[in-house]
């Protein structure tokens, strides 16, 4: 965790936010520099203290901390294996349902998606239908308004180091999958980005690349649920969602935290690809079409300036690649 993130964000408990009480949270450092905690304890000591741990230098901040944990620390605990070829050997004899692999082909999917293939030995922020092409075509180059950013579901964080591009404030990722978020959390630490690479069946290969330029350093990641956003009121001046909506269990809910987290005047982008599915948002939650979206951004406060249409690919092997085409909005706090 950046201490520098620490300060300028100063976290609230997600404990007491979700009960809609705003009370600090304090640093305990256990390890780490002058600008790095590797590992400590954010405790919420004015409230309900509940103490929440940074493990491998990125904070769990989670209103249900222990169910979190409960449903995690499986993933948590688990190493990585040094040796591509040892790598290949236990996905090979795990077999493809196996949780190795089934963590193995998200981060393929996702870093491919964030990071393009890596064959040059550079991180590409811009790969056609990739994530932050999403960025692109809804923010345009930049520079975004004042004030710090969240990236909502960053996965392995390209979309991060995308919008720390554009501004020369502190840029935050949250996400709750924590093998995606390793990603995102070494390459904020290292300036490269390294992820398994799915060809067929069980067989991979290893991809690592270089991030362009320097700004990994303005960077942090965390996790943090979007449904209880460990932040006070007008705390961002930008804020991104990409292609969360559809995967979230309760989207209206996060549309309004994402308003009540954004700066007067702040800018907003949301994108989807209403690709609903009733085991991560229950059937009844699901917003119909785009007009359904307006309806929801409007009704959270926030001013809609642009309805646009882009490309999603996701690739999920050698030989299979998905295509969505992803509605993009983007607007301001009201």
């Amino acid at each position: 965790m950046r201490l520098g993130h620490f300060e300028a964000l100063r976290p609230l408990c997600p404990a007491c936010r979700a009960r809609g009480q705003d009370r600090p949270l304090t640093l305990v450092a256990e390890a780490g520099t002058d600008s790095d905690i590797t590992a400590g304890v954010l405790v919420c000591r004015d409230g309900c203290e509940q103490a929440f741990p940074i493990i491998d230098g990125i904070p769990i901040l989670m209103p249900d901390l222990a169910g979190w944990l409960a449903s995690n620390l499986h993933l948590v605990q688990q190493s990585d294996i040094a040796g591509a070829a040892a790598e290949a050997v236990v996905g090979a004899l795990a077999g493809p349902d196996s949780a190795f692999n089934i963590v193995r082909q998200q981060q393929s999917t996702y870093g491919h998606s964030h990071y393009g293939d890596l064959a040059d030995g550079s991180a590409c922020l811009d790969v056609p239908g990739g994530a932050v092409s999403l960025l692109h075509a809804g923010l345009g180059p930049g520079p975004l308004p004042p004030g710090p950013v969240l990236d909502i579901g960053c996965a392995v964080g390209g979309g991060v180091f995308g919008l720390c591009a554009m501004t020369d404030g502190p840029v935050l990722g949250i996400d709750v999958n924590w093998p995606l978020l390793k990603i995102a959390r070494s390459a904020c630490d290292t300036g490269r980005v390294t992820f398994p690479f799915r060809q067929t069946g069980v067989h991979y290969d290893r991809r690592s690349g270089v991030l362009p330029g320097e700004n990994h350093h303005k960077a942090d990641v965390w996790v943090a649920d979007a449904l209880a956003l460990p932040f006070a009121a007008g705390t961002f001046g930008q804020v991104v969602s990409l292609n969360v909506l559809d995967c979230i269990s309760d989207p209206v809910r996060m549309v309004a935290e994402l308003a009540r987290s954004l700066a007067s005047g702040g800018g907003y982008l949301v994108s989807t690809p209403f690709d609903w599915a009733s085991h991560a948002t229950p059937a009844h939650l699901w917003i119909a079409g785009t007009d359904g979206v307006v309806k929801v951004l409007e009704q959270s406060g926030l001013k809609l300036l642009q309805i646009q249409e882009a490309e999603w690919k996701l690739r999920l092997h050698a030989l299979s690649v998905m295509t969505y085409q992803v509605k993009i909005f983007t607007g301001a706090q009201a």
